[in-house]
Order: C-alpha cells, then structure tokens, then sequence
C-alpha cells in the first residue's frame, strides 16, 4: 500500500493542534512541523508498516529450527530431485539460518503501479530479477525488506516438508514427492485441478499460512555466488517439470520475468 493511505497535517510551532489517527512520522522545517498520520477508522491490517500487516502478509519462517536430526531429514531421496534438494537443505541448514519473516502471498501492483500485497489481484510479474532487488529493499526498509536469498527459500520449502508431514498428515515419502517431484496439489500448474491456464489471483491454493506456491517462479537472490535464481514453477508448467523445489539461475539479472514475482523477507 502506497502512502496515500497517511494524513498530511502542517502546522507552526506555538499553535494548537489536535491529532486523530495513529502517527506515523514527522518532519521538521524550521518553524514548521509536518505531522503524518494514519486517520482513525482505517484497517491497520492493510495499512504497511502497521504490525497488524506485517502479521498477516509477513509470517515468521522459523529457519533456525531446522536441524540435521531431524526426522524429516533421515528420508532417503527416491529421485535424483529429492537428492538435489536434500544436499541444498543441508548445506542451507549447516550454514546457520535465522529466522525471517516471507511473504504470504506474490506481490501485486496497487493503482498507483507500486507493489503491494493483496488477495485478488494479477500477480506483478513483467519485471527483471535486478528490479525486484531494488524494489524489495526499498518497500519496507526500516523493517529490513529485502530479495530473499535461494537458501532461505529451501529452508522455506524444508520447513514445508515437516508441515505437510505434521499437520497434512502425508507420510515422509509422499511430502517429499509434494514438493521435490510433483507439485501440482500443493500449487497452481497446468495439470492441477481446476486449472484457469493464466495466471490465477494473488492469495488462492492456501497451504497453512501459505499461499500461491505455484502460479509463478519465485525470484530468489544468491547466496555466495552473484546472481539470482527462479525457484518453482509457473501456472504454464506442469508441476512434475518444474516442482516447487527446482531452482534455476537467472542468465541475464536485467531481462524481464513475464512468470516470476520477487520473493520478499523482512526481519524479525
């Protein structure tokens, strides 16, 4: 959400003055002093920057408790793609994630063309992986907004492993092939059930806290290496070519990704 959400109130300094809403920042100019504001009345849920937005859009991805003896991590890979991403687990683990906060749900344009978060919206993609760098730093900075890297995204997808195990009741086997081999129940490809063969609104195909796991790659920023990759697949894809797992790099960081949305993490 954009700043046309807030309440511009100037005044001098010896007036009287009386504010409604909740203050969100102020300036000073000499003997004038800029009050911004977030008027009364207003869902705190969808104003950014409030803590009851970045509850709702931004859960906490609890990295840092993934460990190397976990149950879920003694699964013998059955596919050259579960060893792939066992290996990248491991070595995502081995190298001491914190916990993070991820976006709920892709990132949409609000009518002004700024990135926003909203159910019911086109996805924003049409943007180039560099773009999304840039944009991610600059959309919620005081709260650390940034492109998520590629070994938190496999954090991401280990801890979704557990979930499917925990509360889906999948057996370790089939959360493996879920999200390693064939995704298409978890998220939105070709070969998923009911189909719209376009890209399907922001905020569908909810899995826990999570929502759009497919319909779109997820643009993630390397980690040692300079880059980015594409993490997952698209709503184009069949969920057995391009399952929620697969990660590929990104050749050229400035040309525009017509089915990949960056993937935003803030602090926690």
């Amino acid at each position: 959400m954009s700043k046309a959400t807030e309440q511009r109130t100037v005044f001098e300094v010896g007036g009287d003055l009386t504010i409604t809403g909740n203050i969100t920042r102020v300036k000073i100019k000499g003997r004038k002093i800029e009050i911004f504001s977030i008027p009364e009345g207003l869902n705190q849920e969808e104003i950014k920057g409030t803590q009851e937005y970045i509850e709702k859009y931004f859960p906490i991805v609890k990295a840092s408790t993934l460990s190397l003896e976990d149950e879920v991590l003694k699964h013998k890979p059955e596919t050259n793609q579960q060893t792939r991403f066992k290996n990248a687990l491991i070595s995502a683990i081995e190298s001491g994630l914190s916990d993070f906060r991820a976006q709920r749900m892709d990132a949409c344009f609000d009518e002004e063309g700024n990135i926003c978060f909203k159910a019911g919206m086109k996805p924003a993609v049409g943007k180039s992986a560099n773009w999304w760098k840039e944009t991610a730093k600059k959309f919620m900075p005081e709260k650390g907004s940034r492109l998520g890297t590629t070994k938190e995204r496999i954090a991401f997808l280990g801890l979704l492993i557990k979930y499917l195990i925990e509360e889906k009741a999948y057996t370790v086997s089939n959360a493996w092939k879920a999200v390693c081999d064939e995704s298409k129940n978890l998220g939105h490809y070709w070969n998923s059930e009911n189909p719209k063969y376009d890209f399907e609104d922001t905020g569908s195909r909810q899995i826990g806290e999570w929502c759009d796991l497919g319909n779109t790659c997820k643009i993630t920023e390397n980690d040692e290496a300079s880059g980015f990759s594409l993490v997952g697949g698209d709503y184009d894809d069949y969920g057995n070519n391009c399952p929620l797992a697969y990660v590929y790099s990104v050749n050229g960081p400035y040309g525009v990704y017509d089915y990949g949305v960056g993937w935003f993490v803030l602090s926690v």
